[in-house]
C-alpha cells in the first residue's frame, strides 16, 4: 500500500517522512524550516525528478554556520534518511540538507536512486562523488531507528481526586474526571499487587447500586491493609493509594 499522504507546515508529505523529521528535530533540538516536501512533480527541475514521489525533503540551512548544517545533516541521517547537505558550488540552489526518506513505498526513481548511492557512499549528485557527510548511518532506515529507540509511551494519568470519591459514596451516576477516577481507583484496588477486590469486583453485580457498591469495596480495601472500615474514601485510604504511585487531589 502506499504511504499515507499528508500537508505538514505547507508541504505534501506522507506521515512515515513526517515522523521522521519530527524524530530528526529532536536529536537537533530546534524545528526545521521545509524549503521543499514530496510529491511535487515536476516542481523543482534542479531536484531532477527525486521529489516527484513520497520520501523527499529540503532543509533550508542557509542561515546556520558550517557546524550546524553538519548536524542537521547527521539528525536526518540517524532516523534513516539518506540525507545530504548541498551549497550553492554544487549546483543553481541555495545552502539545504537534501533528504530521501529510506525504504519509503512511494519513493520516484530517481529518489530511489539516490538511496543506493548513499549506500554505496556517494554524494547522489549526478557526478557520482565521494560521500561528504558524517559516516556510519548507510545501513539506518526509520524502521531500525524505532527499534532502537521506541517511542515513549504516555503516562497514565494517576490523579484521584477526593471530592469525586466523596460524591461516589453516595451518587451512582458519574461522568467525565469523576468518573474516570472512580474507575482507576477500582483497577488499583484489583490490582494483583494490592488484591483487595476481585477483577470482576470492579464494577457491581446486576442489581447493585453504584453508590453501595463502592462503599462494599471501600470496606474491602480498608479490611485487606488492616484500617479502620469506614465505607468511605477518607485520609489512610488515601495515603495507602499515594504509596502506589496516585497523586491525591482535593
Amino acid at each position: 500500500m502506499p504511504e499515507a499522504r499528508i500537508v505538514w507546515r505547507g508541504k505534501q508529505l506522507n506521515k512515515r517522512t513526517v515522523a521522521m523529521v519530527e524524530a530528526a528535530e529532536k536529536l537537533y533540538h530546534s524545528k526545521f524550516a521545509i524549503l521543499q516536501g514530496s510529491y511535487n512533480k515536476g516542481g523543482v527541475e534542479a531536484s531532477a525528478g527525486t521529489h516527484d514521489g513520497g520520501g523527499a525533503i529540503d532543509i533550508d540551512v542557509a542561515s546556520k554556520s558550517a557546524a550546524q548544517r553538519v548536524a542537521v545533516v547527521k539528525a536526518m541521517r540517524q532516523v534513516g534518511f539518506a540525507a545530504w547537505l548541498r551549497t550553492p558550488a554544487q549546483g543553481n540552489w541555495p545552502y539545504h540538507v537534501h533528504g530521501i526518506a529510506v525504504g519509503d513505498k512511494d519513493l520516484s526513481r530517481g529518489a530511489a536512486h539516490q538511496v543506493a548511492e548513499y549506500r554505496r557512499k556517494r554524494n547522489g549528485l549526478a557526478n557520482r562523488g565521494k560521500d561528504d557527510g558524517p559516516p556510519g548511518y548507510y545501513g539506518m532506515t526509520w524502521e531500525l531507528y524505532l527499534k532502537a529507540h521506541p517511542p515513549a509511551q504516555p503516562k497514565p494519568d494517576s490523579t484521584i481526586s477526593l471530592a469525586a470519591m466523596a460524591y461516589a459514596r453516595t451518587h451512582d451516576v458519574m461522568t467525565g474526571v469523576w468518573a474516570a477516577d472512580r474507575a482507576r481507583v477500582m483497577a488499583w484496588a484489583a490490582h494483583p499487587k494490592v488484591g483487595a477486590i476481585s477483577k470482576h469486583e470492579t464494577v457491581p453485580a446486576p442489581g447493585v447500586p453504584w453508590h453501595l457498591h463502592f462503599r462494599q469495596v471501600m470496606t474491602k480495601v480498608q479490611q485487606h491493609f488492616k484500617i479502620h472500615p469506614t465505607a468511605t474514601f477518607y485520609p489512610a485510604v488515601a495515603d495507602l493509594m499515594k504509596r502506589y504511585g496516585y497523586t491525591i487531589v482535593a
